[in-house]
């Protein structure tokens, strides 16, 4: 057998002088790619020098525009120059919101978790519990509606035996009261919503609810009723909310003037949606707090944003509020303008502890979970409330009725005083 020899010379074995030398066609190829390239490069740096965005549009992403950078003068100008110059050529790439959205477009299908959609002049809605797609009525869930509805029939009826009266009013979401703010495919287009669907069943079966849209609507002329960046609503929708609630309730000489009650306009950082998208501390606006004073709280569990007890030093009746983050920290000090008691329970996807009711014997009960989380969760039933002997209850609630995961634990308080 002849092996071959070692000293045999293999042509994968060549170095760089035996490769063959490119084509003239790979050559003009390369230059044609290597034109491409400069000019995708080129363009936003062209388009910021001719036609650069506006300083508006800095603005709506709840930040100043960074000033040119002015000559040294002096060896601490110097080392600042390049941080400053950097901030300023940042702003003038040309193209810069463009990109930002198609960049937000392209990755979206490829990563979870993109639970924030950012409309027009930077306004944040919550893609959560299907919050956009229920404002504009392309989930309609019936079923749970149903339930929800005669859940709330039945408090009625107990509640009225014990000659209390029920309120139901639930706040809307933001995505409904800024439709204008989001991208015309998910606005709504006359279809109607779960919100109508349970103000008409409520209706039917003669209890007392309360559209909060129109009046938060309204209150738009006179300032922001949801934050930018949050899924709250400002104390200027809140107090809105409050005035149509007092009024519905015959009780119209609770109403408060919002000049009266709100402070000059203040910065507000951040937002529960913009932490979601590691914003925080980029993002701010201009909103007003409340003026009015909290009573004494105290707390019915150990959770700091737990069930509550908040009281004044006025006689009057005591109210009871099964509600969720959007009435937390808002309705107590208006309520206490007029009532002696408050008493907040968290609305646990209709699993309240129904006790309460015989505990603290309030004059009126008001249920207001917001719009996304109104309908009951999986298998939810109020303890202590009574069964329904003339029909049976269908435990399992429809696909997607799970306790919904909220965007900034439901509980979280906006408590500013």
């Amino acid at each position: 057998m002849n092996w071959p020899s070692l000293t045999q010379a293999r042509p994968w074995r060549g170095g760089l002088d035996d490769a063959e030398p490119s084509s003239g066609m790979l050559r003009r190829y390369r230059r044609y790619f290597a034109l491409l390239a400069f000019g995708l490069l080129a363009t936003p740096l062209l388009v910021g020098i001719v036609k650069p965005d506006s300083a508006a549009s800095i603005l709506n992403e709840g930040r100043n525009p960074a000033p040119a950078p002015r000559p040294p003068d002096s060896l601490g100008d110097w080392l600042t120059l390049p941080k400053e110059t950097d901030a300023y050529l940042q702003e003038k790439f040309g193209l810069r919101q463009a990109l930002i959205r198609a960049h937000r477009e392209l990755t979206k299908p490829l990563f979870r978790g993109y639970t924030v959609l950012i409309g027009r002049d930077g306004r944040m809605f919550y893609l959560g519990d299907q919050m956009v797609r229920q404002s504009a009525g392309l989930v309609m869930r019936d079923q749970a509606v149903a339930q929800v509805t005669n859940l709330l029939a039945r408090m009625n009826e107990q509640l009225r035996a014990r000659g209390i009266r029920l309120l139901v009013a639930p706040p809307p979401n933001a995505s409904t009261v800024y439709q204008d703010d989001l991208p015309l495919r998910a606005q709504n287009t006359g279809r109607p919503t779960e919100y109508d669907l349970l103000l008409t069943n409520l209706a039917a079966k003669g209890v007392l609810a309360v559209d909060l849209r129109p009046a938060v609507k309204n209150a738009r002329a006179g300032g922001s009723v949801f934050y930018m960046h949050d899924t709250h609503w400002t104390f200027r929708g809140a107090l809105a909310a409050f005035n149509a609630v007092v009024e519905a309730d015959s009780r119209a000489d609770w109403q408060i003037d919002p000049s009266s009650a709100l402070g000059p306009p203040a910065v507000h950082k951040g937002g529960d949606l913009a932490r979601m998208l590691g914003v925080s501390d980029k993002v701010w606006e201009y909103t007003e707090d409340l003026t009015l004073p909290h009573g004494k709280r105290v707390l019915l569990s150990s959770d700091p944003h737990g069930d509550f007890i908040e009281t004044s030093d006025k006689p009057g009746p005591t109210i009871l509020i099964f509600g969720d983050s959007l009435t937390l920290d808002y309705f107590p000090p208006m309520l206490l303008q007029h009532v002696d008691r408050v008493i907040w329970i968290h609305h646990r996807y209709c699993a309240v502890d129904w006790r309460v009711v015989d505990e603290f014997q309030p004059d009126e009960v008001w249920w207001m979970p917001g719009e996304r989380v109104f309908l009951c969760a999986s298998g939810a039933w109020p303890i202590g409330f009574p069964e329904a002997k003339d029909e049976v209850r269908e435990r399992k609630a429809p696909a997607g009725l799970e306790e919904p995961v909220e965007a900034s634990g439901d509980r979280e308080g906006v408590r500013t005083r």
